[in-house]
């Protein structure tokens, strides 16, 4: 019986496009070890594999079935919406925290700069000569940090816009 669901399905694929409207079809192997595929019984001495009732379907039924096809393709559907909200959250709430954390970072950066700038003015102005490269450096770290907090909490705003607008489209759907 190992064999019995690639013949079941050839059974169903030869029922379906022969047009037969045969009650059952009788899957037999014959005497010289031959698989048979019939709408007759199977011959007496024949080993019998499988026996596939058919019962043909009205066109209601076949309405029905496409429409509970239907309606498991939109509950599929709005699973998937769900999963990509889901899934838009989080992203949104991953690049909050990483906005938070650059502007953190931006934050001491600029502290550290104006701690620096402050003692570097506090300094003759022959050590502030050997000291202005390192304080432009610094500014422009500081600069550059902010950039990335900018950016940061641009990308989290968008990634926010985008979850909003998928539980919109979700709660949307369902009404």
């Amino acid at each position: 019986m190992k064999s019995t669901l690639p013949l079941f399905t050839a059974a169903l694929l030869l029922l379906m496009s022969t047009g037969l409207n045969a009650a059952e079809i009788s899957i037999y192997k014959d005497k010289d070890g031959v698989i048979n595929l019939t709408d007759k019984p199977a011959p007496s001495g024949a080993r019998v594999q499988d026996v596939i009732r058919y019962k043909k379907k009205s066109a209601a039924d076949f309405r029905q079935h496409q429409q509970l096809d239907e309606q498991n393709r939109r509950e599929f559907q709005k699973q998937q919406e769900k999963h990509r909200a889901r899934e838009l959250r989080d992203s949104a709430a991953r690049a909050s925290d990483q906005a938070e954390a650059e502007i953190v970072q931006a934050r001491e950066k600029i502290k550290a700069a104006e701690e620096y700038i402050e003692r570097y003015n506090q300094k003759r102005r022959s050590q502030r000569r050997r000291h202005r490269k390192k304080a432009r450096r610094i500014i422009d770290e500081a600069q550059e940090a902010q950039t990335r907090a900018n950016a940061a909490i641009a990308r989290a705003n968008q990634a926010e816009n985008k979850a909003r607008d998928a539980s919109a489209d979700i709660s949307d759907s369902s009404n």
